[in-house]
């Protein structure tokens, strides 16, 4: 197939008595062998003398040779489906998306309830938590310990018989120094 692409690059000059001598030769002995190449001699001649027989003004010779240096510049090139196209683009656009998210991560957070005076006064755990010592996972574990140490105020002095709330009520009078 290679030969016949050369041999058809050919044609016109072969029919223009162009080629040299082994050139023409050649050009002969292939078109003997060739069908395909005979076919498409055989179109191009019959155009040749369709022009020949007509009379159109036709341009100089200068345009023919370059119209033919464009011709065999030419390659033709299969399009590129919409897809391919289009997939060009989204893959890298999700790519850089998916970077940014994994990158753009929200560092992860502990809340825990804490009275402010207790973290004002308790530079030592702060500076633990700083250097990274407490994590999350220390923090739940507490948080479980905390809810079984934990007492509701109300519910207990609900379960206070009356003499131990007159008792809680006058000792507590007694630490804030409040007069009754």
């Amino acid at each position: 197939m290679n030969i016949c692409t050369e041999f058809n690059k050919k044609i016109i000059d072969y029919i223009e008595n162009q080629l040299t001598e082994y050139e023409h030769k050649k050009f002969k002995e292939h078109l003997q062998r060739c069908k395909q190449c005979q076919g498409e001699y055989n179109r191009v001649k019959k155009l040749y003398e369709i022009l020949d027989k007509d009379a159109v003004i036709l341009p100089e010779q200068e345009f023919f040779e370059n119209l033919k240096i464009r011709v065999r510049q030419k390659t033709w090139v299969p399009r590129k489906s919409y897809i391919k196209r289009i997939l060009k683009i989204l893959v890298p656009v999700f790519a850089a998306v998916i970077i940014f998210v994994l990158l753009n991560k929200p560092d992860k957070t502990v809340e825990m309830r804490v009275p402010i005076a207790a973290l004002l006064e308790d530079k030592e755990i702060a500076s633990l938590g700083l250097k990274g010592v407490i994590n999350e996972e220390l923090v739940s574990e507490l948080s479980v310990v905390e809810q079984y140490l934990s007492f509701d105020v109300d519910e207990t002095i609900d379960k206070l018989t009356k003499e131990e709330q007159a008792e809680f009520i006058k000792n507590l009078y007694e630490k804030y120094n409040i007069d009754t």
